[in-house]
């Protein structure tokens, strides 16, 4: 197996907090990996860092070979890792259909369609409310459209962080 994803000794602040303290870890190829830990441990704090959304000031995260301590977010994306952030983050005006197409938006080639339907069949509730506005579908069908559009991006890595917070054990589990 190979190595997918390297954090070496990132270090994380807000202002003075110092709210990431030197950690490491790799994923490699096929692994499911979760991190877990109290609230305010700094779980969504790592994945932001990851994802671009924050920097370290220190250590290195490396994708797929690559460095990505100074990518933004948008380009992190692009190269292939998706983040499903906690509370959702939908496009709430906007339908359905529209917010997986936004998922899509920074792909180059590929099938785009058949990514689509694959994504329906993973969630056939997305497909029945394709036309309707996001803002008005059920938390859970929220939670399935976030992870919809992610999987939009056609990732080699998706991150899912707290996907089944405010969830029912049913929903949890076909998520």
């Amino acid at each position: 197996m190979s190595t997918i994803l390297k954090v070496d000794d990132i270090n994380v602040y807000y202002g003075s907090i110092h709210a990431i303290k030197g950690i490491s870890f790799e994923v490699n190829e096929g692994e499911i990996v979760t991190l877990i830990g109290a609230n305010g441990a700094g779980k969504s704090t790592t994945l932001n860092t990851i994802s671009g959304l924050l920097h370290s000031k220190t250590g290195h995260i490396e994708f797929m070979g690559e460095p990505l301590n100074h990518v933004p977010s948008h380009k992190v994306v692009s190269k292939g890792l998706a983040l499903v952030p906690e509370g959702r983050r939908i496009f709430l005006q906007m339908s359905v259909q529209e917010n997986l197409d936004m998922g899509a938006f920074s792909r180059r080639g590929g099938n785009i369609d058949a990514d689509m339907e694959r994504v329906f069949e993973q969630f056939p509730r997305l497909k029945e409310r394709r036309k309707q506005v996001a803002g008005t579908l059920s938390g859970g069908e929220q939670q399935m459209l976030a992870m919809g559009r992610a999987l939009m991006s056609n990732p080699k890595l998706l991150m899912l962080d707290e996907p089944s917070m405010g969830l029912a054990p049913i929903l949890v589990e076909q998520i």
